[in-house]
């Protein structure tokens, strides 16, 4: 607005020290009328109007060019990773999940995946990593949700590893370390797994790759169901301690999905439409408009400023030529 004001001010300036000298010099230019058409009053006004329009459109887009980046375009930042930890142990087909208690805790699993899946949006990079003897990458730095949806949809990855008992220390441990070397804070882990482990073993710290931990229970955390020698529930306990050594957050999500505001800035939230133009928008409207007029003006005036026309005459006008 200073630039604006200021081009105004001086343009004004001009123009009335121009009408001055034009004053002097009336019958010379517009014959001996002394006096341009009527229309002419305004061309001052819309000269003043134009440059000041031009330079506040100009400003405006040096400001938003600047806080763009020096390219016009914003500057690029890492893009956030959101990683599934999955438990795919055999407990996991136990069938006590759910609302109703009706489905598997896989099912659930997959039923809370596509939920989350749902909800978030952006420049998102996504990862699964299965675990039950120990951890795998199944799928890194996807940009495509379709791949996580097919990992989560029967994938068979538990087949690749070898059978035994659910250690979940080891296979968080493994998972962490698979994390680490990722850029500062630029990680989101959600753990799903229902806590059916062998004692839990020490847990590293949280790698500064990672900025967020959930950690998800599944299966009934009640009522038990009988597998291999022992009765399988979620365990509350284990999975507090889990969060608790990766400094994260552990929440039931056997029968509710996981509340919308734990997923964070992750959530992409469609901005309603903007009912005008955009700053932008106006302001290459006010340049257009404004380098019209300014470019226009003369000629107008030019060619239908005043009646009076000057011809020089050409040779042999009126006489003879031998």
């Amino acid at each position: 607005m200073l630039a604006a004001a200021t081009v105004l001010v001086l343009t004004a300036l001009a123009e009335w020290w121009h009408a001055r000298k034009i004053a002097r010099l009336a019958r010379l230019a517009f014959g001996p009328a002394a006096a341009a058409r009527t229309w002419t009053r305004v061309a001052p006004l819309l000269r003043v109007l134009a440059l000041a329009a031009f330079t506040w459109g100009f400003a405006i887009m040096y400001q938003l060019h600047l806080a763009a980046g020096k390219d016009g375009r914003p500057e690029p930042k890492e893009s956030p990773r959101l990683i599934f930890v999955a438990d795919l142990s055999p407990s996991m087909l136990l069938k006590d999940a759910g609302p109703e208690g009706n489905q598997t805790r896989r099912e659930r699993m997959r039923a809370e995946v596509e939920s989350i899946l749902m909800r978030v949006g952006g420049d998102l990079r996504f990862g699964v990593i299965g675990f039950y003897t120990d951890a795998k990458p199944v799928v890194m730095d996807a940009h495509d949700p379709a791949l996580v949806r097919n990992v989560f949809d029967g994938l068979p990855i538990s087949y690749v590893m070898k059978a035994g008992t659910t250690d979940l220390g080891t296979a968080v441990t493994a998972a962490v370390k698979l994390v680490e070397p990722l850029p500062p804070r630029s990680v989101r882990l959600v753990i799903f797994t229902d806590g059916d482990t062998t004692p839990l073993q020490p847990i590293p710290p949280r790698p500064a790759s990672v900025s967020q931990v959930l950690v998800l229970g599944l299966g009934n955390p009640r009522k038990g169901t009988f597998i291999d020698g022992h009765q399988s529930r979620q365990d509350p306990d284990v999975l507090r301690s889990l969060a608790a050594a990766l400094r994260g957050e552990y929440l039931d999500i056997n029968e509710k999905h996981l509340p919308t505001p734990k997923l964070g800035d992750l959530v992409v939230i469609t901005p309603p439409p903007h009912p005008g133009l955009t700053l932008e928008e106006w302001a290459l409207l006010a340049m257009a408009v404004g380098a019209a007029v300014a470019a226009l003006l003369p000629v107008a005036l030019e060619l239908a400023g005043t009646d009076w026309r000057v011809v020089a005459p050409t040779r042999g006008e009126g006489t003879e030529v031998r």
